[in-house]
């Protein structure tokens, strides 16, 4: 079993969260999966940790982690992941909250092997937390560019405590995984259809133009180049330079092209356009190139 649920709370949502994880008396927060000793320091008490990287112990299902000495930090380092729970802290900045999550991994490729001692357990326990998260917070999002508040979709992966929501409400940003440019907001769960409508997904542009200058190249790894191309008279712009991914044969000046462009979405540039790729065009090859275009940027 691998699962985990995505969190995001405020440190009120965070106390609601422990006071019920210490129902069990037996449950411990271990602060820290790497220490300088083999003790492994954990408390009921959270008041003061600053660690965001925390896992939940309940002593009843494992009576004592295991712990690896590694010698090139000179630390030990905490194991027993299959019978511990994950517990990312929502990291918090200024009026900003990120996800954290709970996480539970009782085997999988390439993981310690299951213990079949507390494998059962564990996954009773979890599935228990992940009961109480789902009947306490809310995951009614919308994932939406702060840069362009109308495009975002529906994200439901992300379970937000009340207080957390409470301060989206009053400004505060609730960052997800992606782009620090995109928030999740919310909406009443009776509101959904009419809230997405509001939204649309971003805009993906084909411009077929001629390729006027080329430039450097901007990645060997990525194989971007900087072209400079005139566009063709149904395209929102007359001419456009920037870095396109290109691949071979590579278009030269005199060129006609085919570019995929993206609507600038982030704000971290003034021009309404992000440059993708390029493509050089032939009579033989045009309509197969365009169409292929098409069907890869869902154009």
């Amino acid at each position: 079993m691998r699962s985990q649920i995505v969190t995001l709370m405020a440190p009120e949502d965070e106390a609601a969260f422990l006071s019920f994880v210490f129902e069990r008396p037996t449950v411990s927060l271990i602060t820290d999966v790497r220490s300088p000793t083999p003790e492994i320091h954990h408390t009921r008490d959270v008041r003061g940790i600053e660690s965001l990287h925390c896992m939940l112990w309940d002593a009843a299902i494992l009576p004592r982690p295991q712990v690896e000495h590694v010698p090139s930090c000179d630390d030990y380092y905490l194991r027993s992941d299959e019978s511990l729970i994950q517990f990312l802290r929502s990291p918090g900045k200024d009026t900003s909250i990120g996800v954290g999550r709970i996480a539970l991994a009782t085997g999988w490729k390439g993981a310690p092997a299951t213990n079949p001692n507390t494998a059962r357990a564990m996954t009773t326990w979890f599935n228990a937390l992940g009961r109480w998260i789902k009947a306490n917070f809310a995951n009614s999002f919308v994932y939406a560019s702060d840069f362009k508040p109308e495009v975002g979709s529906r994200e439901r992966t992300v379970w937000a405590g009340p207080r957390a929501v409470e301060l989206s409400l009053q400004g505060w940003r609730l960052k997800h995984d992606g782009p620090p440019e995109y928030s999740l907001r919310y909406f009443d769960p009776s509101e959904e259809a009419d809230v997405l409508a509001r939204y649309r997904a971003p805009r993906t542009l084909i411009v077929v133009g001629r390729v006027v200058d080329v430039g450097e190249v901007v990645s060997e790894t990525l194989q971007q180049q900087v072209f400079r191309v005139a566009a063709a008279q149904d395209a929102p712009f007359a001419d456009f330079a920037g870095p396109f991914s290109c691949t071979r044969p590579a278009p030269k000046v005199g060129d006609e092209v085919a570019c995929v462009f993206n609507e600038n979405i982030l704000g971290r540039h003034p021009e309404p356009w992000e440059p993708r790729e390029i493509k050089k065009l032939t009579p033989a090859n045009r309509d197969r190139v365009l169409e292929g275009l098409r069907r890869a940027w869902r154009v």
